[in-house]
């Protein structure tokens, strides 16, 4: 059986495990072809760790890219999108979806411009706006709990969330986009945290939680949303892919920890891959 052939869109940070350098590993551990198209090139990411980091605006250098990859009659089976700079970037990315996606490709969206309660540094609530509308061109959304309040346009929640909260919460993205959502952060009580996913194939919410440590984790966002992409594009179901992304996350969070490095350049996701890939061949064995 063929690889998948799939694109990543989102920014590199280059010295940090986030965004590209965490989605690319991973997505192709998991058995699929992948091609990048870089939104911006930044030394680090915008953390209030790092001050003086240099950032490049990629935009027209896509537009190329494109152009070329056009030419040669390029299609893709699955997308995965990451941080987007502006609201041009997201009408590139409603093109490229329109243009280069298969007619039965998962279009995973990662609607990554804020966490914590409040947006990232330059994103304003216009953008938030035209991000909801690019969630209904995708085929499974995974906003965090912050950025699926904007989104919704509901008041933040404040932890541990009560169910009811969420399902209302989830109501709300499912008319953003009825096809799949995978909601991320759920804290129902604090010492566990994970995600619920909901679709169209299975309407009843599934939850997935994992042990809960206190603190933040760059770049944990950006592995999670590629963890179900990759095995997404492998057509794993989405519960098995959303499970299989809360526990990555959490054995990467808790090694990353034991190791005492500095956790703003992001998390040690590298000794763990074998994890997911056993994953994949659990319910996709080698033909």
């Amino acid at each position: 059986m063929s690889q998948p052939r799939v694109l990543i869109i989102q920014d590199i940070s280059a010295s940090c495990r986030i965004s590209m350098n965490v989605a690319v590993p991973v997505v192709s551990c998991l058995d699929n072809w992948v091609s990048i198209l870089p939104t911006a090139l930044l030394s680090t990411h915008t953390g209030k760790e790092f001050e003086g980091y240099t950032f490049l605006d990629l935009t027209q250098e896509m537009g190329g890219i494109l152009q070329h990859w056009q030419s040669l009659g390029i299609e893709f089976d699955g997308i995965l999108i990451g941080y987007l700079g502006s609201r041009q970037q997201i009408d590139i990315v409603r093109g490229i979806i329109q243009t280069f996606a298969a007619e039965d490709a998962h279009i995973v969206l990662d609607p990554a411009m804020g966490d914590q309660g409040v947006l990232y540094p330059g994103f304003t609530l216009e953008y938030v706006d035209e991000m909801a509308a690019l969630c209904n061109e995708a085929t499974v959304i995974t906003p965090n709990v912050t950025e699926a309040c904007f989104l919704t346009k509901r008041p933040m929640l404040k932890k541990p969330y009560k169910e009811a909260e969420v399902a209302e919460l989830l109501a709300d993205l499912r008319v953003l986009n009825p096809k799949s959502v995978i909601l991320t952060g759920v804290a129902l009580e604090m010492e566990t945290i994970g995600a619920v996913c909901v679709s169209q194939n299975e309407p009843e919410a599934h939850y997935a939680f994992a042990k809960h440590f206190p603190g933040h984790y760059d770049g944990a966002g950006d592995l999670f949303t590629s963890v179900i992409a990759g095995l997404l594009f492998q057509d794993l179901p989405l519960t098995v892919a959303t499970e299989t992304a809360v526990h990555y996350n959490s054995r990467v969070i808790e090694r990353t920890l034991k190791s005492g490095r500095e956790l703003h350049y992001g998390v040690q996701f590298e000794t763990d891959l074998p994890y997911l890939i056993d994953q994949l061949r659990k319910y996709k064995p080698v033909e």
